[in-house]
């Protein structure tokens, strides 16, 4: 496949998902998450406001994604060729499709067992931990940081600032 269809094929993926977004925001969100009437801010936050948020940032994301493809196309094909000569871009599809397969089962495993079982903070930094580790990080001290990190960034965002409780585990008296 040509550089010129691989951006084709994103910017039409990235213009059905920003319609899927916009009518998510629009529609979705309205009528399935209501304020209550007179709702004010010093009241907190509507229940509506994490999801607009998400569906906001999630819009920023694509735009700014096809700005850069349709603005800086020689930059997009410069790092396809910095990718090819250093052997990044190349890899044994039979390698990336058991990469996938892997990370399909650990997300699968995150969902139906790890979550209601140890909750959602403990499994969400085994997830991230064994992702990492199944994309080639070997490094312990990343393999802890990061996801710790990441983790903590969730819990401080849904929890202090959104007050969404994130599932606790039955081994956390969730």
């Amino acid at each position: 496949m040509t550089r010129s269809a691989e951006v084709r094929n994103e910017t039409a993926l990235l213009a059905v998902l920003l319609v899927a977004d916009v009518l998510f925001y629009a529609v979705v969100i309205p009528l399935g998450i209501p304020d209550p009437a007179g709702f004010g801010l010093d009241e907190g936050l509507p229940p509506s406001f994490p999801a607009r948020v998400a569906s906001a940032l999630l819009a920023l994301i694509m735009v700014l994604r096809l700005a850069k493809l349709w603005l800086l196309p020689r930059m997009g094909e410069i790092e396809g060729s910095i990718a090819a000569e250093d052997g990044g871009g190349v890899e044994d599809p039979i390698a990336i499709g058991v990469r996938n397969v892997i990370g399909i089962a650990f997300a699968l495993l995150f969902a139906y067992l790890l979550v209601p079982v140890v909750g959602f903070y403990v499994s969400g930094f085994l997830l991230l931990a064994a992702l990492m580790r199944t994309m080639g990080e070997t490094r312990v001290l990343v393999l802890f940081w990061q996801p710790a990190l990441i983790v903590g960034l969730i819990w401080g965002l849904f929890d202090r600032i959104f007050s969404i409780n994130m599932p606790a585990g039955v081994l956390f008296g969730g």
